[in-house]
């Protein structure tokens, strides 16, 4: 009887070994994030930056759709984005939008599928780069590249 536990064991890890997946998990403080001037690693940010990487075939029709509830701190009512409230009361509330480093006011022609990763640059140390215009917080959009 005590000799059939080891092979009981020696038969459970031979049977482990061969179904064991490794998950290609990817680890979340080596994720490049844009700061628009730089891309650093997460772990080295000291500032309050969220990504999204936007995956092909969403389903979503315009950008604004699929923004909302995917970043904390950004609300999206309609066209109208806000990052953590108003801030201003006779100003705008709007962010700063970049749509592959070109400043734009509607990014309601943007569809999911034509981009690639969107960055949400929310407090004062990440938005200094951008100075008045990006008090409100700043959203960097990068597009797909095509292939000709």
């Amino acid at each position: 009887m005590k000799r059939i536990y080891p092979l009981l064991l020696i038969a459970l890890l031979a049977c482990s070994c061969g179904t064991a997946r490794h998950a290609n998990i990817e680890d979340p403080e080596e994720e490049d994030v844009n700061l628009g001037y730089q891309k650093i690693r997460r772990k080295d940010s000291t500032s309050a930056t969220s990504t999204v990487k936007v995956k092909r075939g969403s389903g979503y029709s315009n950008i604004y759709e699929y923004l909302q509830g995917r970043v904390a701190g950004l609300e999206v009512n309609g066209t109208s984005l806000r990052i953590r409230g108003d801030r201003s009361l006779l100003g705008s509330n709007e962010p700063l939008i970049l749509v592959d480093g070109v400043v734009v006011d509607d990014i309601s022609y943007i569809s999911p599928d034509e981009v690639e990763r969107i960055d949400v640059l929310k407090d004062a140390s990440s938005t200094a780069i951008y100075g008045s215009r990006g008090a409100n917080g700043v959203i960097l959009i990068t597009t797909r590249k095509t292939v000709q």
